[in-house]
């Protein structure tokens, strides 16, 4: 069984290599070779990565629709509610649609902070003056830049690579802006207490209390992430069931947790709030 689990993990290996290889010979020597990361072209952008990335061209523009759920799908694992409307799954995407897409939603965030420098272009002036407040926050955020110094090129389709580019830009500034580091101090296992979240100030940290309740001890629980929305904290709680075949006795058993988290991340509080998400996991342990 060890040998047949070996060759099967090789196996996922060399697929896996196989297909990344397959990325870069139609990167080959397009300008976006040294930007574009793999790995996230290929979990936010499937539909690219489908056959050995058959349907993926960085020079070919990106449909609406496509780009909608690779933007959905990101947006999710920030807690970002963000969605494109008004467009049809094949309708062609300019760079200022992306700018309002995406800018939108960026300035709506209170937890998102960003300098108000001027924007180099002059050839924006079709713009209209929402657009260019949006663009002019994304160009300052890093998320967006123009083709060269002088021009954006607002009306110009935008293609796969920019795309990708753009989502990857955009995921380094949720991540930077709206993931909490945390330190988790420790677990312990009861059989009588109750489900509760409690939070302590320290004179540098807070310390947050997780108390969940399962019907067996086989259960995991685990942080997945914790994100800064408006005025609180969310912490994302993957929980994990016992193997399938495992035995396990009958009784309520509570798992409590302990994390801490430096004051200097938190944008809200005093008070401190934070709420809890579950993330169900299928997985056996």
């Amino acid at each position: 069984m060890k040998k047949a689990a070996f060759l099967t993990l090789a196996f996922l290996i060399i697929v896996s290599t196989d297909s990344f290889a397959s990325a870069d010979e139609k990167l080959g020597n397009h300008w976006s070779k040294d930007y574009i990361e793999v790995d996230f072209l290929a979990y936010y952008f499937p539909y690219y990565a489908k056959d050995g990335f058959d349907k993926f061209n960085p020079e070919s523009i990106i449909k609406s629709g496509d780009f909608s759920l690779s933007l959905a799908s990101l947006s999710k694992d920030y807690d970002m509610d963000i969605s494109i409307e008004g467009f049809g799954l094949s309708s062609k995407l300019t760079r200022k649609d992306a700018v309002a897409f995406i800018g939108k939603k960026i300035v709506e965030d209170d937890t998102i902070k960003y300098d108000k420098k001027d924007i180099p272009f002059q050839d924006i002036n079709t713009m209209d003056q929402e657009s260019l407040e949006l663009l002019k926050v994304l160009y300052n955020l890093g998320i967006i830049y123009g083709v060269s110094e002088t021009r954006f090129e607002p009306d110009r389709e935008l293609s796969q690579a920019e795309a990708i580019i753009i989502l990857q830009r955009l995921k380094s500034v949720w991540k930077g802006l709206k993931e909490v580091d945390f330190d988790l101090k420790g677990m312990v296992q009861s059989y009588n207490s109750q489900e509760d979240i409690i939070v302590k100030e320290e004179e540098d940290s807070v310390l947050v209390t997780i108390t969940k309740q399962f019907p067996t001890p086989g259960y995991s629980m685990n942080v997945e992430k914790i994100l800064k929305d408006k005025g609180q904290c969310k912490i994302y709680l993957k929980i994990g069931p016992p193997r399938v075949d495992s035995e396990q006795a009958q009784v309520i058993t509570y798992k409590t947790m302990t994390i801490e988290i430096d004051k200097e991340q938190l944008t809200q509080g005093p008070p401190f709030i934070f709420t809890v998400e579950e993330i169900k996991s299928n997985l056996v342990k």
